[in-house]
């Protein structure tokens, strides 16, 4: 009993961590992304739609961020007024949004990428080339548990198959818009984990 409660105790403070580790990477982005006029958020944004194939709407982003549509609308909503992102009615549905970045949000995205690839080389230089390969195998563990929680129902073989994929398409399509924001990634684009 007290070796259960033990591996509990772990577990929560594992879970706290990360959570912690999340926040701070997700403040620390903010830093550098704020001087061009972004936030995390908007950075994000930015991302999301210079990488998902045009034309883009609120949900696809949603779905790439993994976040609420409502929630990317309110985003979504204070870029547009910024100047940042256009918005467009969709000629066979009129119902249906796109979104595009204007050229102000191509300019801020071009100049936010460097800072955003300083960050992610100054934060994960403190681990060795090993350190980041277990790092990457331990957090694509949770994820797939985290998923499998979330979505039972997901062919998980499938839906990681179309990850490394897109996170190939990703970075090809970053270069653009500056240095690679990871350029490690592009050697560990598949996934490293034991099938």
């Amino acid at each position: 009993m007290i070796g259960k409660q033990k591996d509990e105790s772990q577990h929560l403070r594992a879970f706290m961590l990360l959570y912690r580790v999340r926040d701070l990477l997700f403040r620390c982005q903010d830093q550098a992304v704020a001087k061009y006029g972004l936030t995390a958020e908007q950075y994000s944004v930015l991302v999301a739609i210079a990488f998902l194939d045009a034309p883009v709407r609120a949900t696809d982003i949603g779905r790439w961020m993994d976040r609420k549509v409502n929630s990317v609308s309110m985003i979504v909503d204070r870029m547009v007024k910024s100047g940042l992102v256009k918005r467009a009615r969709d000629l066979p549905d009129r119902r249906e949004v796109r979104l595009a970045i204007t050229a102000k949000g191509q300019q801020a995205l071009k100049s936010a990428n460097p800072p955003v690839a300083k960050l992610v080389d100054e934060i994960l230089s403190s681990l060795t080339s090993d350190d980041t390969r277990t790092l990457i195998e331990l957090l694509e563990t949770l994820r797939d548990r985290a998923i499998r929680y979330c979505h039972p129902d997901v062919n998980l073989e499938d839906l990681l198959g179309y990850e490394a994929e897109d996170m190939e398409r990703f970075l090809k399509r970053m270069s653009r818009y500056g240095p690679d924001p990871q350029p490690q990634a592009k050697r560990q684009v598949r996934s490293t984990r034991k099938k």
